[in-house]
This record gives structure tokens, C-alpha cells and sequence, in this order.
């Protein structure tokens, strides 16, 4: 039950935590009514700003086009006043009309006061036909070149947001022009230049941002706490559903609707229904999961058992293979005593030197035969292992310090590469030790005429391991099958009983044995056994 209540636990902190990850549906919620909110402020915002630039430049540009046209008006009056009537010629016309606006103070004192009337202008200039500035509403102007601006009119006409730019944040000045010129002349002797600053229609553009931003900004607030409100009230019901959800996990289910019923207040009744089809699917969930537990129990015992007869299956099909391997070994000595009677048999008549050979002869099969069932019998004896735990890395140094000097008279060098941490394992410290000290021997003697031999240990995902590394001429590719049984070897002096002893430690172990090995460059063997140590 216990265990259960941890589960179930678990499962909750993963969904919380998956939830976690996503964007619940009362943000989403609140994010989608505040960008509409902010589209449509966003859109009236525009609209009144664009109403309010147009207004101000179409003020500003008939302002400016009026002055023109007064300054314009007194500059053909006064010329007509004080110029001579007959003029000596177009070119002596146009030299009068610049002595007269150049010399003449009363024109540079009639821009000013014009200048006076309408305050939304920053100068007012007269030009000749090359640029220069004959008479300024600005002193320091007269004498220098006519400055290029932006016709007002066309910048009246451009589109709202570079106007916008260019009224917060710019200085720009713009121009509307007119041309006096002399009677039926084509073309004009004077420019009357009025200037236009952006500066003077700032302020009123930027009180009017300011105005529109503090009543958007508070607006936005306003539907951000309403919105919060409404969405917390609306989702209520929902976190009711959450929480039935989560007692129908726990196995706990209270009635909603009905006979003795306690509804939420203000509940819809929507909701109501579907908390109490809630609470029926989950009385059938937990029927359903009382059911799949009794099942799980049902299927780890059965996967107990199938455990328990695999290790028993491998167990035997070892002693198979090591039983292949008794028989064949009897087989042969049985034969060749056969051979020798029959040859007794023929010669009973013979002297007592020729019956001597066949007769030492028998005596030595029959002594290895002897050898092979003792040794068979070893090997069916069952072997009272004592378990304890066991630290792999050294056990594994104090076999390579104990075959040190073996190896060196082999010129063999002996590397041990193990973690700093123990290695540890459940197990027989001797049968181990006898294991792992089969391996390196044989690797020594396979490698004869010197190389290196690297005895390995490691830890991870719940075992642990050895690896035994040579360097000799490896295990021929026909032979590998067989390298286990016993009494096989490829060595002229081996015995052929080393590895099968390796393998049946390893097999008491719970472990595994595999190795791997490339003719001319060498074999590595590698054991794996169970972790001491278990990870929850």
C-alpha cells in the first residue's frame, strides 16, 4: 500500500511538473484580452494622432501660405510704389527691384511684423534669381545663400508615421515658396521664402502622446484586473474538476450531485454533471487498477519463476558442455586400452619384454583416465561459495602484483587501470581470485616472447567489470567455440581445465563471460557480475 501511495505521488509531481511547461489557459486567456485591448488602443491611438497631425499641418501649411501670399502682395505694392516707371529694360527692372528690397529697411521691418503674426513660422526670406537673400525677418541671413528645404505642402501629403518621426524627433524645417517676376515676363526676379519649423508643432503633437499614453497605459491596467477577476471566477469550476481528477487517482470519490450532494456555490450546473461522471469513471478506474495490480503482482512472480528456471537452463546446458567434454577425454584412453588388449590377446605367446611395453602402456591411459574422472567429478561436486562483498579493483591488483615477476621473466608488462572508488561485488573472495588468476596466466603464457597484458576494472548501470587484455597471437577463429570446455586447449603443455574453472566461478556468480580476440594482435576477456552497491 505504501508503495502504491508513492506512486501515486510520483505520478502527480510528473504532472504537475508537465503542466508546469505549458501555458495555462487563464494566461492565455488574459494575454489574448490584453493584445486585443492593446490592438484596438493601439488602432484609436493612431487614428487620433493622425487627425490631430493633420489638423495641426493643415494649419500650419495655410498659415504659412497666407504669409506668403501678404508678404507677396506688399512686395508688389511697394515695388510698384517706388520704382520708376519706365525702366531701362527687363535686366535695369530687376537691378532696381534688388536695390529696392536690399536697401529698403521698411521690408526687412514687414517680414518681421509678419513674422509677429504667425507664430508657427521661423523665417521669412527674399531671394534673387541666383539664391542669394536680399531681405531677411533674420539680419544674419541677408547676404547668404537660400537654403533647399522640403516643400511643406508635399510633407502635409506623406504618410502618418514619417510624420509622426518627424515631429518627436527631429528638427526638420520645411518651405512654401512664391515668385514675383516682371510683367509680361516668363520668368521670376524674386523668391519669397517662408519657413516652416517642425519645433513649433512638437509640443502639441508630443502633450497629445503623453495624454494618449497615461489613458492607454491606465486602460490596459484596468482590463489586466478585470480581466484576472473574471478569468479566476470562470475557471473555478475547472480547479473543482482538477481536484476531483486527483482524488479519483488517490482512489477517493465524494458525491457531487444527488441524494446528500454538497455542490460547489454558485457552480454551474454543467459542471456539477460532469464532476459527478467524473466520480463514477473513477469508482470503474479503481476496480480497473485493483485489477491490473493483482495482474502485475501475478506477472513478477511468473517472471520470478521463468528467472529462477533460466538460471537453472544455463547452469545445466554448462555442465552439458562440460560433460561433452569428460566424454569425449574418456572416450579415447577407452579405445586405446581396447586396441591394446586385442593386442595382448595375439601375443600371450611372446617373451615378457614385448608384454611389458603394452602392459606400461595400459597403466598410463588407465591413469589419465583416472585424471579426467577426478577431475570430472570436481566439476559435478556442488561448490559452497561464500559470499561477502568483495572489492574487484583489488582483487584485481594483488593478482597482477602476485604474477609480476612470472611476467617479467616473459618480458611481459603487467598494467592495472582501475578507478580510485571500490569496485564492489557479492562474492567468493577465493573463487574470484582463482578466476581472474586463470586468465592472466594463460595470457602470459600465450604471449611468450614478451608483450603487454592490461587488467581493467569499471562500474556503471548496476555492474560491475573486468577486462583481461593480451597481446599474443590470439585465439584461432575455428577453435573459439570450444574454449570453455574442458580440457581444450591450444597450448602443447596446457591442461585444458584453466578456463573451464574461469567459467564456472563466473557462472556461480550470476556473471557472464565473453571475449574478443584478432589473430596476431591479441585476445581481451571480460567478466561481468552483478553491482554490490543498488541505485533506488
Amino acid at each position: 500500500m505504501v508503495v502504491r501511495i508513492r506512486l501515486l505521488r510520483r505520478k502527480k509531481a510528473r504532472r504537475e511538473v508537465a503542466l508546469a511547461g505549458r501555458m495555462s489557459l487563464r494566461i492565455r486567456l488574459v494575454l489574448l484580452i490584453v493584445t486585443l485591448v492593446t490592438l484596438v488602443a493601439l488602432a484609436l491611438s493612431a487614428l487620433h494622432l493622425d487627425t490631430l497631425i493633420n489638423t495641426l499641418s493643415e494649419d500650419s501649411l495655410d498659415r504659412s501660405q497666407r504669409a506668403s501670399q501678404e508678404v507677396s502682395s506688399f512686395l508688389i505694392d511697394y515695388l510698384n510704389q517706388h520704382a520708376s516707371p519706365t525702366p531701362n529694360g527687363t535686366e535695369g527692372a530687376k537691378e532696381e527691384w534688388y536695390n529696392i528690397v536690399s536697401n529698403d529697411p521698411e521690408i526687412a521691418s514687414r517680414l518681421v511684423k509678419t513674422m509677429a503674426v504667425w507664430p508657427s513660422l521661423t523665417e521669412i526670406n527674399v531671394a534673387d534669381q541666383s539664391g542669394k537673400i536680399l531681405a531677411s525677418s533674420s539680419e544674419r541671413r541677408v547676404g547668404m545663400s537660400m537654403l533647399r528645404l522640403r516643400d511643406f505642402a508635399q510633407w502635409t501629403k506623406g504618410p502618418i508615421r514619417s510624420r509622426l518621426v518627424d515631429l518627436l524627433s527631429s528638427d526638420a524645417n520645411f518651405q512654401v515658396m512664391a515668385t514675383l517676376g516682371i510683367q509680361d515676363q516668363p520668368i521670376s526676379v524674386l523668391s519669397i521664402q517662408v519657413v516652416v519649423s517642425a519645433v513649433l508643432l512638437h509640443d502639441p503633437v508630443f502633450q497629445e502622446v503623453k495624454w494618449l499614453a497615461l489613458v492607454s497605459g491606465g486602460s490596459l491596467l484596468a482590463v489586466l484586473l478585470i480581466t484576472l477577476l473574471a478569468t479566476n471566477f470562470a475557471l473555478r469550476p475547472l480547479k473543482r474538476i482538477d481536484q476531483t481528477i486527483d482524488r479519483i487517482v488517490q482512489g477517493e470519490f465524494v458525491r457531487t450531485t444527488g441524494a446528500g450532494s454538497n455542490p460547489v456555490r454558485g457552480a454551474p450546473k454543467e459542471f456539477a454533471v460532469l464532476e459527478n461522471k467524473l466520480n463514477l469513471l473513477g469508482q470503474q478506474f479503481l476496480g480497473a487498477r485493483e485489477n491490473a495490480t493483482e495482474l502485475r503482482h501475478d506477472v513478477d512472480l511468473l517472471l520470478e519463476r521463468m528467472a529462477s528456471q533460466l538460471d537453472v537452463a544455463s547452469r545445466l546446458a554448462a555442465i552439458s558442455r562440460l560433460t561433452g567434454g569428460v566424454a569425449h577425454e574418456i572416450k579415447n584412453p577407452l579405445n586405446a586400452i581396447a586396441l591394446r588388449l586385442d593386442f595382448l590377446r595375439a601375443k600371450l605367446g611372446a617373451p615378457e619384454e614385448e608384454l611389458g611395453k603394452d602392459i606400461d602402456v595400459l597403466a598410463k591411459e588407465i591413469a589419465r583416465l583416472d585424471r579426467v574422472v577426478k577431475t570430472f567429478l570436481d566439476f559435478s561436486r556442488p561448490v559452497e561459495v561464500h559470499f561477502e562483498e568483495v572489492d574487484l579493483s583489488a582483487l584485481t591488483r594483488e593478482v597482477a602484483d602476485l604474477m609480476t615477476p612470472p611476467a617479467r621473466l616473459a618480458h611481459v608488462d603487467v598494467a592495472v587501470d582501475a578507478p580510485k572508488s571500490p569496485v564492489m561485488l557479492r562474492g567468493d573472495v577465493d573463487l574470484l581470485k582463482q578466476a581472474v588468476l586463470n586468465l592472466v596466466t594463460n595470457a602470459i603464457e600465450a604471449m611468450g616472447n614478451g608483450g603487454s597484458l592490461r587488467l581493467a576494472t569499471s562500474s556503471q548501470n548496476g555492474a560491475v567489470s573486468l577486462e583481461v587484455a593480451d597481446t599474443g597471437p590470439g585465439i584461432p577463429a575455428a577453435e573459439r567455440d570450444r574454449v570453455f570446455q574442458l580440457y581444450f586447449t591450444t597450448k602443447n603443455m596446457g591442461s585444458g581445465i584453466g578456463l573451464a574453472l574461469t567459467y564456472r566461478a563466473v557462472q556461480l556468480h550470476n556473471g557472464t563471460i565473453a571475449f574478443d580476440s584478432e589473430e596476431g594482435r591479441g585476445t581481451t576477456f571480460r567478466l561481468e557480475f552483478p553491482s554490490a552497491i543498488r541505485h533506488v
